[in-house]
Parts: C-alpha cells; sequence; structure tokens
C-alpha cells in the first residue's frame, strides 16, 4: 500500500525482513534518532525529540524546490512520530526487535498495528459504508462508448451551398471507411484530411474518451451507440451544431451491475492506503504530540547533504 510504503521507503531495506529469532537478555534499542555526521542539522523537533536534515535531504534530493523539501519533512516526521510510538507501545525492548534499528521498529509497529488490523474491507465497513452510501450512482453503470470524429465545421446558420459541400465531403469520407473493419482513429484522420485536400475545406480530428450515451449531443450519440462493431464508422455522416461529422467507435464498456460487497472490495485498497493518514493522525493525538519546525534550517537542507 502507498502509504505504508512511504514508511518502507525511508526505512530502506528494512520492510519485512526478519530479526533473530533467538531471545536474550538485552538493552532497550534507542528510538532516538542519531546524526549523520558533525554537519547534520535539526530541522524539527517532536517532543523534543530530532528531525536530522540529513533525512529531509535524501527524500528531497530528487526534486529541487520548496514543496519537495515541505514533503519530505513531512515524510520524516511522520517516520518520527511512528518511532515514538513503537517506543510507547513497547517495541524497543522486545526480545524479537533486539539491536533492530529505528525503521524496523516502524516496520514492525506499521505490521502489528496496521496492517494486521485492516487486511479486508469488513475491517473498515464503517468507512466504506459511508463512501458507498455517497456513490450508490457507481453500483450500476451504464454502457459507455469512445469515439473519434472527422468534422466538416460548418454553422447551423451558414449558406445551403456552403453546407451542403460540407456535406458532401463527410458522405465521400464515409463511403469511402464504410466497408472498412478495424479501424484505428489514425485511419479516420488521415482518410479525411487526403480527402479534403483541394476542396477549400477544413476538416477537424478528434478523439472522445469514454462516455455514457446520455452526456452525448443525441445525433452524435445516436449514431455512435448505433455502430455494432469497434473499428467501424457510422454508414452516415452526423449533423451537430458545429457541422458534419463522420463517427468512429473505438471502444466499448459494457454495462455493469455490482453489489455493495462487490464495490466495497474494489475501493477496500484506495480507502486503506487513505486510512493510513487517519491512523498516524490518532497516534499524533495518543503522544499529545508537538512538533516544532525550524524554518531556516530547512531552507538551508541542500547545504546537509551533497
Amino acid at each position: 500500500m502507498r502509504a505504508v510504503g512511504v514508511v518502507c521507503v525511508l526505512v530502506a531495506a528494512s520492510c519485512g525482513s526478519q530479526a533473530d529469532p533467538v531471545a536474550r537478555s538485552r538493552p532497550a534499542t534507542s528510538t532516538i534518532a542519531p546524526a549523520a555526521g558533525p554537519d547534520d542539522v535539526i530541522v524539527a523537533q517532536i517532543n523534543g525529540r530530532p528531525v536530522w536534515g540529513s533525512c529531509v535531504a535524501a527524500q528531497a534530493r530528487a526534486a529541487d524546490d520548496a514543496a519537495a523539501r515541505r514533503a519530505a519533512l513531512d515524510e520524516c516526521v511522520a517516520f518520527e512520530l511512528l518511532a515514538q510510538a513503537a517506543e510507547a507501545k513497547g517495541f524497543a525492548s522486545d526480545p524479537d526487535v533486539g539491536e533492530a534499528t529505528r525503521a524496523a521498529l516502524v516496520d514492525q509497529l506499521v505490521e502489528t498495528a496496521f496492517e494486521n488490523r485492516y487486511r479486508t474491507p469488513a475491517d473498515l465497513a464503517d468507512v466504506i459504508g459511508k463512501i458507498l452510501d455517497r456513490h450508490t450512482d457507481r453500483l450500476s453503470t451504464p454502457e459507455g462508448r469512445a469515439s473519434a470524429y472527422a468534422r466538416v465545421p460548418v454553422a447551423l446558420d451558414a449558406p445551403a451551398d456552403r453546407d451542403a459541400a460540407a456535406r458532401a465531403l463527410a458522405e465521400r469520407i464515409a463511403a469511402t471507411l464504410a466497408d472498412e473493419t478495424g479501424l484505428f482513429p489514425i485511419h479516420l484522420d488521415e482518410t479525411a484530411r487526403r480527402l479534403a485536400e483541394g476542396t477549400g475545406l477544413t476538416v477537424e480530428f478528434a478523439p472522445t474518451d469514454v462516455q455514457p450515451k446520455e452526456t452525448l449531443v443525441d445525433s452524435y450519440g445516436d449514431a455512435l451507440f448505433a455502430i455494432r462493431e469497434v473499428g467501424r464508422i457510422a454508414p452516415e455522416p452526423v449533423r451537430t451544431r458545429w457541422g458534419w461529422d463522420v463517427i468512429l467507435l473505438s471502444q466499448r464498456i459494457p454495462a455493469r451491475k455490482r453489489t455493495r460487497e462487490e464495490l466495497a472490495a474494489e475501493a477496500f485498497p484506495d480507502v486503506r492506503r487513505s486510512y493510513f493518514q487517519v491512523w498516524v493522525n490518532g497516534i499524533v493525538r495518543s503522544l499529545g504530540v508537538k512538533i516544532e519546525i525550524d524554518p531556516e534550517q530547512l531552507a538551508q537542507i541542500d547545504e546537509v547533504m551533497p
């Protein structure tokens, strides 16, 4: 999951690693972050514990701007929060952790308190139920179709001879492709432009996204949804307020009905990722966390690491 993946990035290769199973007496593992070197700077403090510039620099290295530095700081702060939560829950002295790094402590906390707790849609039933209540329209999805059109533009109030000329060109395009199968939008575009040469008329071409019929102009939607096969065109051009259109069916998504259980299963991965931040915020409240950020040190973060 992406939210947990943020933690995994911060802890490098430790996600999913297993500690030595042999239990032995040892002191509690420290969860206080060490400095990367003598030149490392403190850019924030959480309950008095440092968030080091080296952490932020490592996360923000790929992008050189203030927004990237702030996003990297947020990741490092989140990691420090989880490390303190791990200590508060006693993981730092767990014999299965031993001398494991702070990263492993965070990994164990996430696995124990989040991943094992929220495994199925039933574990987030209240949250997912409220989402489904707001989106009941997704239980039944009408057929959708994508298309491409070659349009000979002509206004509705254009002189009759100009409208007739535009229609004649559109009919030539349609007649040329009427018996063709397996067409792609580029075939319609190339044919329309070739046939328009020397006519004094222009041709506009555009693809459209998948849409249900009711969102389309009536004449366009009727013609598109009457095409029997993807890769074929409507046999006759249609008049819209913009001109005469030759329409190609490029994709068809069948109508679909789903139960609440099916939709919940589809939504669960995204809901779980989003809920991770809610879970972290709960840790913040339970620890009574005080976060202090040093803007000046954060602005100089590029000097911490090459």
